[in-house]
């Protein structure tokens, strides 16, 4: 008998619809068995738990009886987490840009029993407006079309199948790699919106990749323009609508050019890429709004998204009782009526009118305040703890409590590189418990899940997943010192050579062990995260600086040949490559060795002060074991005072004990 098999699912998105009339089933073989023995086709919907137009179609189309009716006749139909399988989501986004429309969620995607695509959409209306059809008459031209023009589904398909595999393809440009950065960087400038911040336009998502990369110039070439742009963005950003000033975190996206309206949702890999790049940004201005406000995210993360046994969560709601925002929003009484005599002082800081600022409440933004005196910044901290209060008595947004490893990973190292930055042990902590959850739980037998949830592991991992944890973990080994950090980044670096390689020197999405996808794909640009074949370049660049192990030297070369073979101008996507890549070229390794420990500590808090992305950090002393191999490590004395040694080109300095001679040597 056929129902909703979604009650057995443990992602919260899947959850969300196990009521449905609906007849989901998860993705999987048995639906495309029933697919192929009923002779329907595939509705395959994508979305994930803190999607808002998700919810939204959900609540017209999925809740209501006659749709539900015509999906369970007609089609066979899958409900999928995009969170769970992103490198799924992919495919089918890349096909539904290949039929001339914008992706997005919810996905909305028609399929054969083959898996194949041959027609999508994104959401629908229960009614047609805005020139997009009622999703019911969707449903009967497609059933209409299958029925009476079968051949016209094949070819389709035909179609986008070898469109898809072909993507892929050669796409290079005739330039070098420097030419190609210096033709990135002035594109980029060029569309940068130097009153606002971030890329021209609206909406404004964060893309906080793109700034890192300008950011790894600036400290090399002193560009005042690269330096205003990286200024404006974090401003605007840490000091508009999108930023939660009561709880921490940003959301999503803002859907105005000055970040002021977000599309509420909170993702954990947002806000770990925001609280890195902040830290660096804090260490090259001596800033205290950006410290401040890193402060504010790790903290956010700390205790409202880890769990108790450690790892990560992934997002929260952008819906609370079934309206956008709710939780977030303030109106102009409320705030009289919480800080009384201070709400004169609270409103100039932020701005605040009685008409309020979106659809008559009050988004809190604070857009020429975010670096005031210190004792106006203190008082504003003490009222905000008092609207913090106030909130918590609402219905909270639900939260996403999926525990994914690659989103886990950026977070990892974005937390351990702030206990070093704002100097606290309890961020450290934090990661570290949330390493050994995933190492412990997530990583079986040599082989990582991309997904736990409810005790439950869903879903091996992907590319993205080994290379964001090993990424981590080499951020881990840096800032403790733990050789057992090295090793195990060394093991997720092998793993990864293993399981994804190609002939050609990229890396595929997907191992052998994904037997559910119609293709392997390559993937060479930035999305919502830095690309992890790009960040396969410094993870290389690292363990190359350590271990001299040539085998990473090669795969390193052919991997960034790879890169100059594929992209093309498509400069918005390749931030992550030519970062990589460029501070390859300036990698040094700094050894801080000695008997006394916590001098050493010492020490490497102080080596923490530079903005260091360049640069490959070990500390020794007479109980590290490292192995014999490590061909710096039989040249380095471990004595009373600790020394500081900095390598390149496999070549060491003299040692010296003044931390301040680093900078020379850098």
């Amino acid at each position: 008998m056929t129902e909703n098999l979604l009650d057995k699912e443990t992602s919260p998105y899947l959850l969300q619809h196990k009521n449905n009339p609906v007849h989901w089933l998860p993705w999987g073989e048995e639906a495309f068995q029933r697919a192929k023995a009923e002779n329907k086709p595939i509705l395959l919907s994508v979305g994930y738990a803190a999607c808002h137009w998700c919810h939204v179609m959900a609540h017209e189309s999925f809740e209501d009886e006659q749709t539900a009716k015509i999906m369970n006749d007609k089609f066979i139909n899958i409900k999928l987490d995009r969170e769970e399988r992103p490198d799924l989501d992919n495919i089918y986004q890349n096909a539904l840009a290949l039929l001339g429309q914008q992706g997005g969620w919810p996905l909305t995607m028609f399929l054969s029993s083959n898996k194949k695509p041959f027609w999508g959409g994104t959401y629908f209306p229960k009614e047609p407006k805005h020139g997009i059809p009622a999703f019911k008459d969707v449903l009967v031209s497609i059933a209409n079309s299958c029925d009476n023009d079968p051949g016209a589904i094949v070819k389709n398909q035909k179609l986008i199948f070898e469109a898809l595999n072909s993507l892929d393809t050669t796409n290079s440009i005739d330039l070098n790699i420097d030419e190609l950065r210096i033709s990135t960087e002035k594109k980029i400038i060029e569309n940068c919106d130097m009153q606002n911040g971030g890329l021209r336009g609206a909406p404004k998502f964060p893309q906080l990749f793109i700034y890192d990369f300008l950011l790894s110039l600036y400290v090399n070439d002193n560009d005042s323009k690269k330096f205003n742009i990286i200024t404006k963005t974090l401003d605007k950003i840490c000091s508009g609508g999108i930023f939660d000033h009561v709880g921490g975190g940003i959301s999503r996206y803002s859907v105005d050019e000055n970040w002021l309206v977000p599309h509420f949702e909170k993702m954990l890999y947002d806000n770990a890429q925001l609280l890195l790049i902040l830290n660096k940004f804090y260490l090259i201005t001596n800033k205290i709004a950006y410290k401040k406000k890193a402060i504010e995210i790790a903290d956010w993360i700390m205790t409202e998204m880890q769990d108790e046994n450690g790892g990560y969560y992934s997002a929260l709601d952008a819906d609370s009782e079934g309206v956008e925002g709710k939780y977030y929003v303030w109106s102009y009484n409320e705030l009289k009526t919480i800080l009384k005599n201070d709400f004169v002082f609270f409103a100039k800081v932020f701005d605040i009118k009685s008409e309020g600022n979106w659809e008559g409440n009050i988004v809190l933004s604070r857009y020429d305040n975010l670096h005031i005196k210190t004792e106006d910044e203190d008082k504003i901290q003490l009222l905000l703890k008092k609207l913090k209060l106030s909130r918590q008595q609402r219905v909270r947004p639900q939260l996403d409590n999926k525990i994914l490893a690659d989103w886990n990973g950026l977070a990892i190292e974005a937390m351990a590189y702030s206990a070093k930055i704002l100097n606290d042990k309890k961020y450290l902590n934090s990661a570290e418990n949330a390493f050994l959850f995933i190492f412990e739980k997530m990583f079986l037998k040599n082989k990582l899940y991309h997904s736990s949830c409810m005790g439950s592991n869903k879903h091996l991992g992907m590319l993205d997943d080994y290379v964001h944890l090993c990424k981590a973990t080499l951020m881990l080994f840096e800032t403790t010192g733990k050789v057992s950090y090295l090793k195990k980044s060394i093991l997720f670096t092998d793993c990864i050579l293993s399981y994804f390689s190609s002939e050609n020197g990229g890396f595929y999405t997907n191992s052998d062990d994904h037997i559910d996808v119609i293709l392997k794909n390559i993937q060479y640009f930035d999305n919502v995260m830095p690309n992890a074949n790009a960040v396969m370049i410094s993870i290389f660049s690292k363990i190359n600086l350590i271990t001299s192990d040539d085998k990473y030297t090669q795969a390193q070369k052919k991997l960034i040949n790879n890169f100059l073979t594929k992209v093309s101008n498509q400069y918005f996507g390749i931030s992550s490559f030519l970062k990589n890549s460029y501070l390859e070229n300036y990698n040094q390794l700094i050894i801080i060795a000695g008997k006394n420990i916590t001098q050493n500590e010492v020490v490497l808090n102080k080596v923490y002060k530079n903005y260091i992305d360049n640069i490959m950090v070990v500390m020794i002393d007479e109980k590290t074991q490292l192995d014999t191999g490590f061909k710096f490590y039989a040249n380095i004395n471990i004595n009373e005072t600790t020394s500081i040694y900095v390598c390149k080109n496999n070549t060491c300095s003299l040692p010296f004990t003044n931390i301040d001679l680093l900078k020379e040597y850098l």
